[in-house]
């Protein structure tokens, strides 16, 4: 019978192969990764192995990049008269669960996620309508705001509405989660308030020019919180975010 066995020289190159596409793959996801301790350790030393025949061209999957971030900012009020001061909730999020993370998790999109949808809409309501979300609303916000939209002659659709509205309860919602989290369940917040911050790069031709701010802004709010809400998880995640 033949010997099929194949010569130790062979496993041992194709071990050694093996192991430097490993080393090499791994490099790979440390280089195109986000900001981490090992891209950090690394520097200068990864950078030369990585340029310029390995490095990526994500223009082949991103021929228009985003060129807009959105952020959350949160603030609690303890009456009508006392706020306390603005929190940028979706930094906290990035800080705390995607910055020197090689697997950050979902959760630090979530502001993200929020004020770019509610800033879409925002973008498309009449300017009156605009002035109706920027407004306070301690008690029947959402009814009631409904209402002062439904007044107008030319309204948005009835959909449309809905959804703003929706939105504009989420973010309370959110908003409540994050002061009772941030300040403290008995710390006498009564309202909660947020804004959209919108920074968008310049272009291209104009890269030496500053990016432009846009603040999107929305009135007062009473607490929300939907059924099923787990306030004590939402503290303990904003915990380990500042922590």
């Amino acid at each position: 019978m033949q010997d099929t066995r194949r010569p130790v020289w062979i496993k041992v190159v194709a071990g050694m192969l093996g192991g430097l596409l490993c080393a090499h793959l791994l490099a790979t996801a440390v280089f195109v990764g986000p900001a981490n301790a090992a891209k950090e350790t690394l520097g200068s030393s990864l950078t030369s192995y990585m340029q310029p025949f390995f490095q990526q061209e994500w223009s082949l999957f991103a021929p228009t990049p985003i060129s807009v971030e959105y952020s959350l900012q949160v603030r609690g009020w303890y009456d009508a008269d006392t706020p306390a001061d603005w929190v940028d909730a979706t930094a906290v999020e990035v800080e705390g669960n995607i910055l020197h993370s090689l697997a950050p998790s979902r959760a630090g999109i979530v502001t993200r996620r929020l004020a770019g949808n509610m800033r879409k809409q925002h973008r498309l309501v009449t300017a009156e309508e605009r002035t109706v979300l920027a407004g306070d609303y301690h008690e029947n916000a959402w009814a009631r705001m409904k209402e002062r939209m439904l007044a107008s002659d030319d309204h948005s659709s009835d959909a449309r509405i809905s959804y703003v509205l929706r939105l504009d309860r989420a973010m309370a919602a959110y908003a409540t989660q994050f002061a009772w989290a941030w300040w403290g369940r008995d710390a006498g917040i009564e309202y909660v308030e947020f804004k959209i911050v919108e920074t968008r790069a310049p272009r291209f031709d104009n890269r030496a020019d500053d990016p432009t701010i846009t603040t999107r802004e929305f009135g007062r709010r009473p607490l929300y919180q939907y059924d099923g809400q787990d306030t004590e998880a939402f503290a303990d995640a904003i915990g380990r975010f500042r922590s």
